[in-house]
């Protein structure tokens, strides 16, 4: 399926950052009624939609941000002439911090915060109760109104070391972040896919800058960063000429249906080109949302797509929904239906009428 970009100017637009009022809260519970009535809504007053999504300067932070200026409209702010992206009407976007993606995907869970965006195998993982959701059991309540870009396996270690590729690394010590954290845990899920279990290499957890270091100093073999192309803190490294990126390849025994087999160009990081393995980034939401406001969403996020799609570079967002790790939301398939890209949603037969004498 053809996907399109948003491209990195969207974050000129507004975007609206900070907490938000318990009177915005209350305008926003009209949204999230099954039903209600959103263009009256629109018509009366603002409502807030958060993004949970990462820490400021992750690349889901950023994501959160472009989705946050490409769904808001406040009144006065854009007209929607002229064909362009104008947002949902009387919405404001939020890109929300989150410090683990298990506290914003139960923020989703519990109603407590609108959307977060999360690593597909994340996503699974919540849905089925697995993984670092083991213990708080399964969110059902989840679903998907679109995957929005790809999470790349950055591999990094120190120019001299003689490692050939990822799967030479069985054994060794590797950085893979603060423990918890979106990169740690799709980190250990990627380097799993490409071969390496925990059981079969050292993972070692903690501040990425420090790992950085004891790479040069054979504290660590190998750094993993888990970012969008292009990655800043990937760039920053490659710059000092003392990194390089190893290879990855799909391991035989991956049974994963969302990763996939991926690349690093050359021009990214001024480095030779570098397969490696990556996995959707996915904006989730909760079943309850109206499916009125997903399908105005999913327009918006498409709209504003379609407007940059020619200048998209790199680090931008890719809407599709090939490949979702959770159940696709009614209001957005909808939306997508229409838009060409997922079948049409089959009704339900008839239920047979009673006969009368």
């Amino acid at each position: 399926m053809r996907a399109l970009k948003v491209s990195s100017g969207m974050r000129a637009r507004m975007i609206w950052l900070g907490g938000v009022a318990a009177a915005s809260a209350m305008s926003l519970a009209a949204y999230l009624l099954p039903g209600s009535a959103i263009s009256t809504a629109f018509a009366q007053e603002v409502a807030y939609f958060r993004i949970g999504a990462g820490t400021p300067g992750s690349t889901l932070y950023d994501l959160a941000g472009q989705i946050a200026g490409a769904i808001s409209n406040p009144p006065g702010s854009r007209q929607c002439d002229n064909g362009g992206p104008c947002g949902v009407e009387g919405l404001i976007g939020l890109a929300q911090t989150t410090m683990a993606p298990a506290e914003g995907l139960q923020s989703v869970e519990d109603g407590m915060m609108e959307s977060a965006i999360v690593s597909a195998d994340i996503a699974a993982d919540a849905a089925e109760g697995t993984g670092p959701f083991k213990k708080s059991g399964a969110m059902t309540e989840l679903r998907a109104i679109a995957n929005v870009g790809q999470m790349v396996l950055h591999v990094l270690v120190a120019k001299e070391a003689r490692f050939e590729d990822v799967a030479s690394l069985k054994g060794k010590r590797i950085a893979i972040g603060i423990e918890g954290s979106d990169n740690a845990i799709t980190a250990r899920f990627l380097l799993r896919a490409a071969g390496l279990s925990d059981k079969k290499t050292k993972l070692l957890t903690g501040d990425p800058d420090a790992a950085a270091q004891d790479v040069l100093n054979d504290k660590a073999d190998a750094l993993v960063v888990v970012a969008q192309l292009p990655s800043a803190d990937v760039a920053s490294l490659m710059r000092t000429g003392n990194y390089r990126l190893l290879a990855a390849q799909l391991s035989n025994d991956n049974q994963s249906s969302y990763v996939a087999a991926d690349r690093i160009p050359q021009r990214e990081y001024s480095a030779a080109e570098t397969p490696t393995l990556s996995v959707p980034a996915i904006w989730v939401v909760n079943a309850t949302l109206s499916r009125d406001l997903a399908d105005g969403l999913v327009k918006a996020l498409w709209h504003s797509a379609a407007q940059s799609d020619e200048g998209a570079t790199p680090g931008t967002i890719d809407v599709n929904i090939d490949h979702l790790s959770v159940p696709l939301h009614p209001g957005a398939k909808a939306a997508f239906t229409k838009l060409g890209m997922a079948e049409p949603i089959e009704t339900p037969p008839a239920e047979p009428q009673p006969t009368t004498n």
